[in-house]
């Protein structure tokens, strides 16, 4: 299936949403794979594992409507 058939979600971890067990894992479990994916990721990079703290962490924060992006999700 194409990326752009794909249909997403972002809720927040405290929503009764979160709890949807469509992955047949709890919230917790499914923490977890997204920590051990990552890890998996950063190691097949080659990069070292980033030392920054949370409040030093590159980021850049935009709104999808800035972005030319669909809105109607």
């Amino acid at each position: 299936m194409a990326r752009r058939q794909m249909t997403y979600r972002v809720v927040s971890l405290h929503d009764s949403k979160a709890r949807d067990a469509r992955l047949g894992a709890t919230v917790a479990e499914r923490l977890e794979m997204v920590r051990e994916l990552s890890l998996m990721a950063w190691a097949a990079s080659g990069r070292p594992f980033p030392s920054y703290t949370r409040s030093e962490m590159p980021i850049r924060l935009a709104k999808l409507a800035d972005q030319g992006g669909p809105t109607d999700r």
